[in-house]
């Protein structure tokens, strides 16, 4: 993929003057390291003891994506989300805090809402079985009804706005999002931008990010997940949503880069090729995150695009963590 010099300083000024919120899922990351010396038995119920040397905390989900924004340098980052009245809401608000994120709509409206939190012991550079939190969260009507006025007021601040949706027990279920597409009707000025993993279909008038299997799903098309969707069956698939939805859509390749269609038809933008290793594991966030902020800064879709490409080029080198790219960073893949 090539991008010139002059299109990828356009870009990274237009993301430096955008204004994005992010509503959704924050998740945090918890990384506990498990001691490899000889175990301890407890004395209670004479089990092997897992005890911790070392622990670190990350911003995940939709967390990730305001970290993503606030590394690429947009001028302002808000944060729209439900957290728990426990120890790692508190955590959360400390991380997103510590990158200065908007945090005047993340709220603990809800007595038995706990934060998300995806917590991974670690023996060496092995990850255990992970232990999750949150799971079985169900919004309130109320907590709703909160969660619905802060995003509009969101909304009315910002250029762009991106809607996480990670996992089935978050913040958007589908009676949450018919509030959601309310306030994307009613603020008809600022972009929304959906990255959904299970919901998609069900929101209205905003920009679509998927992958090529998420747009063939919503497109009621068989796509199993271990098949490659080649890239003219890709914008295909974008061509179609796009026609439907009326608004630009960008499907995800993988390395192949994306497709994205546009009031100019659908175009393939190659992917940067990366070798091994690499770790996948946030590119996405990277690319919604550089997507809604040259958006928010005047850019159109295809530049948008390829700065994407490139900031994904970057975060995944960056093993074992869910990285971001800076406008540094950036500018050395461009030239590499």
């Amino acid at each position: 993929m090539n991008m010139q010099a002059d299109e990828l300083e356009r870009c990274l000024s237009q993301a430096a003057r955008a204004r994005v919120a992010v509503f959704g899922d924050f998740c945090v990351d918890a990384y506990w390291l498990i001691d490899e010396g000889p175990p301890e038995l407890s004395i209670e119920t004479g089990l092997p003891v897992h005890r911790v040397r070392g622990q670190r905390y990350s911003l995940g989900g939709a967390g990730n994506v305001t970290a993503n924004l606030a590394d690429l340098g947009a001028a302002h980052v808000r944060a729209v989300t439900l957290v728990g009245r426990d120890l790692f809401g508190w955590q959360m608000r400390r991380l997103l805090e510590q990158r200065q994120i908007d945090t005047s709509g993340v709220l603990d409206a809800q007595d038995d809402w706990q934060t998300l939190v995806y917590s991974k012991p670690c023996i060496g550079p092995a990850e255990q079985n992970r232990i999750d939190f949150g799971a079985f969260n169900e919004p309130s009507e109320a907590a709703m009804d909160l969660l619905a006025g802060r995003l509009d007021e969101a909304a009315a601040a910002s250029d762009t706005v991106i809607l996480n949706q990670q996992v089935p027990a978050g913040l958007s279920t589908p009676a949450m999002i018919e509030r959601i597409n309310a306030v994307i009707a009613r603020r008809a000025a600022c972009r929304f931008i959906v990255d959904s993993r299970h919901r998609s279909r069900l929101y209205r008038g905003a920009i679509l990010k998927l992958t090529a299997h998420e747009a063939a799903g919503m497109l009621d098309q068989a796509a199993p997940l271990e098949e490659e969707i080649p890239v003219e069956r890709a914008m295909e698939l974008a061509s179609r949503l796009g026609g439907r939805t009326g608004r630009e859509v960008f499907v995800t390749l993988g390395p192949e880069g994306m497709v994205v269609a546009d009031e100019g038809g659908s175009a393939h933008l190659g992917g940067v090729r990366v070798p091994p290793p690499v770790d996948p594991v946030g590119a996405g966030d990277t690319v919604v995150s550089a997507l809604a902020a040259v958006l928010g800064g005047g850019g159109d879709a295809r530049s948008a695009g390829r700065l994407a490409n490139l900031a994904a080029s970057v975060t995944v080198k960056k093993l074992q963590t869910t990285g971001t790219a800076t406008p540094a960073e950036i500018r050395a893949a461009a030239s590499s």
